[in-house]
């Protein structure tokens, strides 16, 4: 969700000094662009208290003597070699004194999104908090009551790289009362018709939540998942992903209620286009279908700023501002939260992706004999069962 924001912005901030240094690099001059450089710190940390694993990548700008853009495609154009960081715990009220400190620790990523910039792996920091509540059954892994302070000292320089943020408040973000019992007790709907013989008539569908304190911007995702059986017995499970889009609160206290609506035509659509043309559908046996799931994730107000800032000019002037909260750096330093609700499809909805005009070419079946008998009685007839 937040991945593909951050994602792309991470691409534009890259791009930005890359469009920059191409500019220089294609100058006539008789004097060296690239003397005296100082390479730039640029920071991407987004922390959320859910995840046992607080990741951030931690990248500089670079120069070289030959063309940028296949610079940009060398690993060690945009790390550092070596770095001294940590991520630090204050009390609101003594941001002087840390709680606690968590030296970062680096590793290497290889599940690298393609893009102009190296592919093959990355350096990241990361730490792991222990766990320190439980807000009902959600581990929380660190303190929304508390400040984070990122701390870098890159070697050789005399320059300190800081950013802080505040943490969400996770237990104030949820999903509507009426609309959680709707989903688990009638399950996920985008049809009332369940007769084949007519023109199926599509249900808007809209999905409510109520608002954080320290959250502003608003991501909901929809995963449908199913299993994916090969003519040789393989089962793989997978998912179609669906951006909703955003939304963002009036201001940062919570206790908003705010929503997103879709319509049940979409929903068949969309699993068409991610289907249609896939290279291995010849060796497809069946796709079990299992559940749909909505994955909603906060920000806070300075990656709210932060994605404002870089996201796509539309009108005629281009120029867009920067916005950064890393001191003596560049990028963002914020936090995110994350709560997902699933729910079973409805008889309608499950006969429609397994016999409906759009989506009855993908071996879509059902698993579940209270489905297999509903429909069939539903239906006169009609079989939907896997077996």
């Amino acid at each position: 969700m937040f991945k593909l924001l951050i994602h792309k912005a991470v691409n534009y901030i890259g791009l930005m000094f890359l469009s920059f240094l191409i500019i220089l690099n294609s100058c006539n001059s008789d004097f060296d662009l690239n003397a005296p450089y100082k390479s730039i710190p640029i920071v991407y940390g987004l922390l959320d208290q859910s995840l046992d694993t607080q990741f951030i990548k931690i990248n500089r700008s670079y120069l070289g003597d030959s063309n940028n853009v296949e610079s940009a495609a060398i690993n060690d154009s945009t790390h550092f070699q070596n770095i001294t960081a940590s991520v630090q715990q204050f009390n609101i009220n003594d941001t002087l004194n840390p709680v606690r400190i968590y030296p970062l620790e680096e590793i290497w990523v290889n599940n690298i999104d393609d893009g102009l910039f190296y592919e093959d792996s990355q350096k990241v920091y990361y730490f792991v908090p222990d766990p320190v509540s439980f807000s009902g059954f959600d581990t929380v892994y660190l303190n929304d009551e508390n400040i984070y302070k990122l701390f870098l000292q890159v070697p050789g320089t005399d320059d300190l790289v800081s950013a802080k943020t505040e943490l969400i408040d996770g237990s104030g973000l949820s999903y509507n009362q009426f609309y959680k019992l709707t989903l688990k007790t009638f399950g996920f709907n985008l049809l009332n018709d369940v007769d084949l013989g007519t023109s199926p008539e599509y249900n808007d569908h809209r999905v409510d939540w109520n608002t954080a304190s320290k959250a502003k911007r608003y991501e909901l995702m929809l995963k449908f998942h199913f299993d994916e059986v090969s003519t040789q017995g393989q089962v793989t499970k997978k998912s179609i992903d669906w951006d909703l889009g955003s939304q963002k609160s009036i201001n940062s206290d919570g206790g908003e209620e705010l929503n997103k609506k879709f319509n049940g035509l979409a929903f068949f659509e969309l699993i068409d286009s991610k289907l249609s043309g896939y290279a291995s559908e010849s060796s497809v046996e069946k796709r079990i279908i299992d559940e749909v799931e909505f994955i909603l994730t906060a920000g806070n107000e300075d990656l709210n700023i932060f994605m404002d800032v870089n996201e796509p000019a539309t009108g005629v002037v281009t120029e867009r501002p920067s916005f950064t909260n890393v001191n003596n750096g560049l990028g963002i330093f914020a936090s995110k939260y994350q709560k997902s609700i699933t729910g079973k499809l409805t008889n309608s909805t499950v006969l429609e992706l397994c016999m409906g005009q759009i989506t009855s070419g993908y071996k879509f079946c059902t698993d579940s004999s209270d489905q297999v008998t509903g429909i069939s009685n539903l239906t006169g007839g009609v079989f939907v069962g896997c077996n």
